[in-house]
């Protein structure tokens, strides 16, 4: 390694120590510069953003364009939109969608309570409401008995509740009265032909398990007159809706890698399980969407030539020339692939009624508990026999535009349980020494990632964990890809 510097020596300035107390709130600050976080998003850099920001700025003082590389939920390539025009990259509709709103922001022609009132009393919201009233109302009868002492309920409800996993066979556990309202239902939606196309996609897929089925028509009737508006209005409208859902949801840190599960391992309800279900079902969808509408609608944007692209990071690589004086990288690290926990944001941004994996239990075939996508995307950065190309790809592609790549990375030790990166930083190095003739760490100081679940599953508490590696000064320059 050429040389470790930390924050200091390589900015001059003292990290904010106070930075795990930043606003996080958004509907609480009025600041149009004050970061977004647009989702519960897993490795966010929101607390990173000032300093991904001044080592961007001390390796191009020129204010040259930045590509950020794998968007994500868009914090980043917002932040950095203030000071320089962006390019955001990412291969999934939904940071697509997120990016555009926040860095190409759009007005409509209905003011926020319009069109609140267009999803609210649309024939649509009338004949959505009318079909799954069932469910709804058994739904707070099963939290009724919940309190009253009788847990089973609403644990059969989080068990068996799926609508689209019940349409397709799975119905061996299920109670008797949970099985005639879901048949009941069934024969309504056929009725109302919402058993076809995209008009209940929310509630048929997610409800019961990520929302209450209240929650999820009601997103649904938001979804319907999203689509209904002119396209150049649908990413701003449909951002709004990621952040309600992201908000909303009914898991474990608001991610969507699994529905919570209601039960012990030896099949009686856990005791918090009631708590954990009032806590986010009881949150008002139409509400929490307006506030988050407002924000959106509010967004002002600092430079006119901000660019967002769904795709490849390979392939976008290919389209960016020299203009693009630092490429900021952020990819995944871990064997665990993104898309497992944000597949229910991309599905409603698709809207397109996907195939479901599945996966087999004591033998026999079963839909994946978290209703993932069969088609969700495979990071090769994730992927032990895919990652050494995948990186090697990203340094090479970067330096034949003679840009200055920033990677962030998170080192683990080899000794402990934690969660391992696929490469080390010892071989990004080696990689990255192929292609540029600098390369320096730049420790960004004590930080941590958000945890999810319990300890012991968890990645290493390492409150020096976040690490920038600056690559400059390319010695490929022009030479074509492999």
């Amino acid at each position: 390694m050429k040389e470790t510097l930390n924050k200091e020596t390589y900015l001059g300035k003292e990290l904010n120590k106070n930075s795990n107390n930043l606003q996080l709130n958004l509907f609480e600050d009025s600041d149009k510069n004050t970061p977004i976080r647009p989702i519960h998003y897993l490795g966010s850099k929101l607390r990173l953003l000032e300093i991904i920001n001044d080592v961007i700025d001390e390796v191009d003082d020129t204010k040259g364009t930045v590509c950020d590389l794998f968007a994500g939920s868009g914090t980043v390539s917002k932040y950095l939109s203030f000071y320089r025009p962006v390019i955001s990259v990412d291969i999934q509709e939904y940071s697509r969608v997120l990016c555009s709103a926040l860095l190409n922001p759009n007005q409509s022609k209905y003011s926020v309570s319009e069109f609140m009132e267009m999803c609210k009393s649309s024939n649509h919201s009338i004949r959505l409401k009318k079909c799954f009233d069932d469910l709804e109302q058994y739904e707070k009868s099963c939290i009724k008995r919940g309190e009253l002492g009788d847990l089973e309920p609403i644990c059969d409800l989080l068990d068996n509740g799926s609508i689209i996993s019940y349409e397709y066979g799975y119905k061996d556990n299920i109670s008797m009265k949970l099985s005639s309202i879901m048949d009941k239902c069934i024969n309504k939606m056929k009725e109302l032909n919402f058993n076809k196309g995209s008009q209940a996609l929310v509630v048929r897929y997610f409800g019961g398990l990520y929302f209450s089925y209240k929650q999820a028509v009601e997103i649904d009737c938001i979804l319907e007159q999203i689509f209904n508006l002119e396209d150049i209005y649908i990413d701003t409208y449909l951002a709004a809706l990621l952040s309600t859902v992201s908000d909303v949801v009914n898991t474990v840190g608001k991610q969507f890698a699994q529905p919570i599960k209601a039960r012990n391992a030896d099949g009686t309800p856990k005791k918090n399980i009631l708590k954990r279900v009032k806590k986010d079902r009881t949150i008002e969808v139409f509400q929490c969407y307006e506030k988050w509408l407002n924000i959106y609608l509010s967004q002002e944007k600092m430079f006119k030539n901000h660019k967002v692209f769904k795709g490849d990071y390979a392939d976008i690589l290919e389209k960016l020339d020299d203009n693009v004086k630092v490429v900021y990288a952020d990819p995944p690290y871990t064997r665990y692939h993104y898309s497992r926990y944000y597949h229910v944001l991309e599905t409603i941004c698709l809207r397109d009624n996907p195939k479901l994996s599945m996966n087999v239990v004591k033998g026999h075939k079963k839909i994946s508990r978290g209703m993932y996508r069969e088609d969700r995307h495979q990071s090769p950065f994730s992927i032990k026999s895919k990652s050494y190309d995948a990186f090697n790809s990203m340094f090479q592609k970067v330096s034949k535009i003679n840009a200055t790549l920033i990677l962030s990375y998170s080192p683990f030790d080899e000794s402990k349980k934690s969660t391992p990166r696929v490469l080390s930083i010892n071989q990004i190095e080696q990689i990255a020494k192929q292609y540029f003739s600098s390369i320096e760490i730049v420790s960004v100081g004590e930080f941590s990632h958000s945890k999810l679940n319990k300890n012991d599953k968890n990645f290493e508490i390492n409150y020096n964990a976040e690490l920038l590696i600056v690559c400059k000064d390319s010695i490929n320059k022009g030479v074509k890809n492999d």
